[in-house]
């Protein structure tokens, strides 16, 4: 019996490849399409990152940036980064969303050099309109802005945004990084290539043949799971994660200032904090970087609660993204996330106590496997069709059952370089889902925790007084572990594991 159900097991994986991959088109999953849905006009589905370098070898023979050369080279590795020579089709009738080949000597039009920026606030401005502007579905989902002339000339920086569907946070970032030094400069693995483009007849009859190997494949999976005491045990764990995650989701929360109806323009902000004082802070107070992260949101919402009693001391949830990636899968496209929506303890003023409560929610959300209802939720997305997906879009913004986004990606611990001149600073930019009015995205580059908030709120002055109050929620959260005896004579470790959480 165990031998046919392996062999049941096999036949099923050989039909799930056979299905999702063609040789001219790959069939987008039910989470990557789920981005696709979500997006309409005032609503962009793009993440991003905005990165800082100096000129360096970058400079021209007049002193500028050499932005022909810059092009040229980032282009040839956009060339064999598999996820970066694909775009959308069709398929017919139905509609479902295919990956098909790009031109690939039409990448370089990814490409745009703005026009000079001589400060950091023209920046912004530029990123902020770039995140506002849906990306042109009838090209590659990425783009890239290279804006020159910063502090006279002496440095430049890039837009880096790619759709949702594309990427998540940790796959954004490793294809940010195939274009620029190391990995970026080597050839990756050609499997990952699609071949000539499917037509949209042969798209079509790939449709039909899904639909009619599907009672195939649910008998095997279904005959897999009866003969395996383990594989019967995942079943039932995911559905009751998916009946959490779908009570969670229709859980009405407080209307608060965190809701916004103004989907138009985005507002960006993005400050760095020192990583060894926050290692230090994480020993002391018992919690993962996460808990860290999302007790310093929890107290700037808190602090700017106290404020003309806009934001109130209710309980509010941050949706925290999940990664479910593999080693094998860093350098895959797609989407490969879970979902937790953790209630951030906003009430709890004293910051240990709020990162010990903080932390028992995350630790039970996770030994319950709460993440993967929302992968479960997807999946049958892929199933029940489009409609599905824009239903659930559209009661989760109608209920508004979580407040602020908060996702952290783990980034390099060495230096990023490009042509030879050092990336100095990076800040992920993340999008905003319907009704919701901030995003806070954290990346570790080096010895610094680089801090994105990306807000539809109307005016600049509540992103940058959100801002400000969660980079003092840091340094309170740093200075009240330094100036405990108990945090004396503590050895700080290197690097803390802790659980892998993925941009939206």
């Amino acid at each position: 019996m165990t031998g046919l159900a392996g062999r049941c097991r096999m036949l099923e994986r050989m039909i799930n490849a056979h299905t999702q991959r063609r040789p001219g088109h790959e069939r987008l999953s039910g989470q990557d399409t789920a981005f696709l849905s979500f997006e309409k006009p005032g609503r962009p589905m793009h993440l991003g990152a905005l990165a800082f370098f100096v000129t360096g070898s970058w400079r021209c023979a007049d002193g500028g940036l050499d932005t022909e050369r810059l092009v040229a080279m980032m282009a040839e590795r956009a060339r064999v980064a598999p996820a970066l020579g694909k775009r959308l089709a069709k398929a017919p009738v139905t509609g479902w969303p295919a990956w098909v080949r790009a031109d690939g000597n039409d990448l370089a039009s990814q490409f745009e050099v703005t026009a000079p920026a001589a400060t950091r606030e023209e920046v912004r401005r530029i990123a902020e309109v770039a995140l506002s502007t849906p990306l042109d579905r009838g090209r590659p989902l990425w783009r890239v802005l290279i804006v020159p002339g910063l502090d006279g000339g002496e440095a430049f920086a890039l837009v880096f945004l790619a759709h949702h569907a594309l990427v998540d946070g940790i796959a954004g970032v490793d294809l940010l990084a195939q274009l620029l030094d190391g990995r970026g400069s080597r050839t990756p693995d050609r499997r990952g290539h699609l071949g000539v483009a499917t037509s949209a007849r042969g798209i079509l009859a790939a449709e039909v043949v899904r639909w009619v190997e599907m009672p195939t494949v649910v008998a095997l999976k279904g005959f897999a799971v009866l003969t395996s005491a383990r594989r019967m045990r995942r079943p039932g764990r995911r559905s009751k994660a998916l009946v959490r995650t779908c009570a969670r989701l229709l859980t009405p929360g407080p209307r608060t200032a965190l809701r916004s109806e103004d989907e138009g323009g985005r507002q960006l902000a993005w400050f760095s904090v020192e990583e060894e004082p926050l290692r230090y802070a994480r020993k002391r107070l018992n919690g993962t970087p996460n808990d860290i992260v999302l007790a310093a949101v929890a107290e700037a919402i808190g602090a700017m609660g106290g404020k003309d009693g806009h934001l109130p001391f209710r309980k509010v949830r941050a949706a925290v993204p999940v990664s479910f990636r593999t080693r094998a899968q860093r350098y895959d496209a797609g989407n490969r996330l879970g979902l937790l929506l953790t209630p951030l303890e906003i009430r709890e003023r004293a910051p240990g106590r709020r990162v010990g409560r903080i932390r028992r929610h995350t630790e039970l959300q996770k030994q319950r496997g709460d993440a993967e209802g929302y992968e479960v939720l997807c999946e049958l997305t892929g199933w029940t069709g489009l409609w599905s997906q824009r239903l659930l879009h559209w009661l989760a913004a109608t209920l508004h059952s979580y407040g602020v986004l908060v996702t952290n990606v783990p980034g390099p611990s060495r230096a990023y370089t490009l042509g030879g001149t050092e990336l100095q600073e990076i800040y992920p930019l993340v999008p905003l889902f319907g009704g919701q009015a901030v995003s806070v995205a954290v990346i570790r580059y080096q010895s610094s925790l680089q801090v994105g908030v990306t807000s539809s709120w109307a005016g600049r002055e509540l992103v940058e007084e959100f801002s400000a109050r969660l980079e003092a929620a840091f340094g309170e959260l740093t200075r009240a572990t330094a100036e405990s005896p108990a945090a004396e004579g503590v050895r700080v470790p290197g690097r803390t594991p802790g659980t892998v959480i993925a941009g939206s």
